[in-house]
């Protein structure tokens, strides 16, 4: 009995140990089925993996690409900004030292102008200076060799005045009377001796005390008119004489030539000044009145012409005397 339960026994434990084994056999397998698995869900998933990977390193990459696109760019933009506003500066400093350098040499020029101006001015004031030092020294010199003259002829000279163009009723009493503002010491008429009526012959000779009578004679009377309300009134000529008689003389007839004609450059001389102030006066009164427009404003467009030569020489002398001054 023992040996069969013992056998009994053996053959539980060995179906028992049989069982374990089978057991560990198919959880062997389970588990070797298992890591099988796994293992191929791993190999699965294995270049999935691998993709994603080198997906995200291309990305990666290409991210980084950009960055460094995106990192030049901006550099190269900056760097062109940087040479645009170094260009600009340079630009605006140029044309600010141009513009001065024009400025300086503008007002460079416009004092070196000024100085010109000035210097041409101050030229012209003496020019102007020395023609009028010189025009009234020779204005001095005749008047200082007048008075000298003057002062000799007071002296040694009688002071006579010869009157032509005089009506042939003048008289003593007429010719006194036309010269009563700077009376005469003494009046002369000529008459014809073979005349009944002892009438004049158109001339007269009068005589004054000093020299300035004498001259303002010569600078009122000269061309004054004559009116004895006998004849029609006439305009008379006052001229210088010498005394002494003889009229075919020679020398009368020298002093006589060189007095009228030192009294006729002296009446021309006054007669250009005259008609000198009386153009000025025309032409700041036609100025006035319409403003300057072209040549009448320029002076004198409407000014009387100037005598000729020849005949201003001698339009204070009659012209029975005319003769006696060649």
């Amino acid at each position: 009995m023992g040996d069969k339960k013992r056998k009994a026994t053996d053959n539980v434990e060995e179906v028992n140990d049989v069982q374990e084994d089978l057991k560990k056999q198919a959880k062997k397998e389970k588990k070797e089925r298992k890591e099988k698995k796994r293992k191929l869900a791993e190999a699965e998933a294995e270049p999935a993996d691998k993709m994603d990977v080198e997906e995200k390193e291309e990305k990666k990459e290409k991210k980084e690409k950009k960055e460094k696109k995106e990192k030049k760019e901006k550099k190269e933009k900056k760097e062109k900004k940087e040479k645009k506003e170094k260009k600009e500066k340079k630009e605006k400093s140029d044309k600010e030292e141009k513009s001065d350098n024009e400025e300086k040499s503008e007002k460079k020029e416009k004092k070196e102008k000024k100085e010109k101006k000035d210097k041409k001015e101050k030229k012209a004031k003496k020019e102007t200076a020395a023609e009028d030092e010189t025009k009234a020294n020779a204005e001095e010199q005749p008047e200082q060799t007048e008075k000298t003259e003057e002062a000799s002829q007071e002296k040694n000279s009688r002071f006579i005045c010869f009157v032509g163009n005089l009506p042939f009723s003048a008289n003593t009493e007429s010719v006194t009377k036309h010269f009563e503002k700077n009376p005469p010491a003494s009046v002369r008429v000529a008459t014809n001796k073979d005349d009944p009526k002892n009438r004049s012959r158109g001339f007269a000779f009068i005589e004054f005390d000093n020299y300035d009578r004498m001259k303002t004679c010569l600078q009122l009377y000269h061309h004054s008119t004559f009116d004895d309300g006998k004849y029609p009134a006439r305009r008379i000529n006052v001229e210088l004489t010498a005394g002494g008689g003889g009229a075919k003389s020679d020398h009368r007839k020298a002093k006589i030539q060189a007095k009228n004609e030192k009294l006729n450059d002296e009446r021309q001389r006054k007669a250009l000044e005259a008609k000198k102030v009386q153009n000025k006066h025309d032409h700041d009164k036609r100025s006035a009145r319409k403003g300057p427009t072209g040549a009448n404003a320029v002076g004198g467009g409407d000014a009387a012409p100037a005598p000729a030569a020849d005949e201003d020489k001698y339009a204070g002398v009659h012209p029975s005397r005319r003769g006696q001054l060649w």
